[in-house]
């Protein structure tokens, strides 16, 4: 499975999600991996943040995404 094949299971969407985020620890690559860049890695960073268990792991291996913590404007603390 890949990021462009859909599965109506949403464990086998984070699956692949988990395999592709683990596949490139340490700056390895996979076969979607084109001139630095890999849109499946994209994928599946993106994918594993709406699962609680993807952010444990993205934020073990030091990919969470910043949250945004700014304020509305006009917003007080």
């Amino acid at each position: 499975m890949t990021g462009t094949d859909e599965s109506a299971r949403p464990v086998d969407r984070f699956e692949s999600a988990r395999l592709t985020v683990l596949q490139h620890v340490d700056g390895r690559t996979c076969f979607h991996c084109s001139d630095n860049e890999c849109k499946q890695h994209a994928w599946a960073v993106e994918e594993l943040t709406h699962h609680a268990a993807g952010r444990r792991l993205l934020s073990r291996l030091g990919l969470l995404p910043a949250a945004n913590h700014s304020l509305p404007e006009g917003q007080l603390r």
